[in-house]
């Protein structure tokens, strides 16, 4: 249920690398570890609900009548990443990726990004399962986000749209539809594969899932459609079959 929603592990590890403070308006700290928070990692094998309701639920972020179609900085994170790829958007790469942090610092009351923005050298944490040992992401790991706040005109395109994306992704919580469209549109930002993948080899553990299958109902009531559907995917209707958009390829 609804209720049952708890922080996710990539979450925890980059905000609280980057003390990040809208880290207490979209959760609240856990029962486990007192007066901090612990996300639970995707895709884990969870024996008895107990073990994990304990770790941080959804703060209030959600605490609204209102629901965001669309965030203001969402809309400057396009702009900057139009500006990084070279289009006419009105501005710089830097100048909207600044602005789009700077909006959703106000739009969730947490103050002045100028320090935040400044930070040159905090990137995720190391993740630890107080439950399992097994979830942990060790410092080092591949999987582990290397990307840093402040931004550096000098440094490549791909890392400049990691910064991008990253921030982008902070700033479209609760939305995590468009964060899922946009971690696979990019692959930003790094997140963590799940430890048990029952997919019987259609999804890549590596990969992450691509798509939601057609659900029975369309197969019973709709064939057509879903075979004309399944022709234009140019794969088999299953979650490791990228969409359209989905390339697979690079970012530039």
């Amino acid at each position: 249920s609804w209720g049952d929603v708890r922080m996710g592990a990539p979450m925890e590890s980059i905000l609280t690398g980057y003390s990040d403070p809208r880290l207490p308006v979209y959760f609240n700290t856990s029962d486990i570890d007192s007066g901090n928070y612990k996300g639970i990692r995707n895709g884990i094998d969870i024996a008895a609900k107990s073990d994990y309701v304990v770790f941080s639920p959804l703060g209030s972020v959600i605490e609204t009548n209102e629901v965001t179609w669309m965030p203001a900085a969402e809309v400057h994170f396009l702009r900057a990443e139009g500006a990084l790829r070279g289009w006419s958007v009105g501005g710089t790469a830097q100048g909207f990726y600044e602005s789009g942090i700077a909006e959703s610092f106000a739009q969730h009351g947490v103050g002045d990004a100028t320090d935040y923005l400044a930070n040159s050298s905090s990137t995720a944490n190391a993740y630890v399962d107080p439950v399992n040992s097994a979830n942990n992401i060790d410092a080092g790991s591949d999987y582990l986000s290397t990307a840093t706040i402040a931004w550096d005109e000098s440094a490549e395109n791909e890392i400049k749209l990691e910064k991008i994306i990253t921030q982008k992704w902070i700033a479209l919580f609760p939305d995590g539809q468009e964060a899922w469209s946009e971690f696979r549109r990019t692959g930003y930002p790094t997140l963590f594969p799940v430890m048990v993948n029952n997919s019987n080899g259609t999804i890549s553990t590596e990969d992450f899932i691509r798509r939601i299958n057609f659900v029975a109902n369309e197969y019973a009531n709709n064939p057509s459609g879903v075979e004309t559907g399944v022709t234009h995917l140019g794969g088999d209707d299953t979650g490791g079959t990228r969409v359209w958009w989905d390339t697979g390829g690079g970012n530039f």
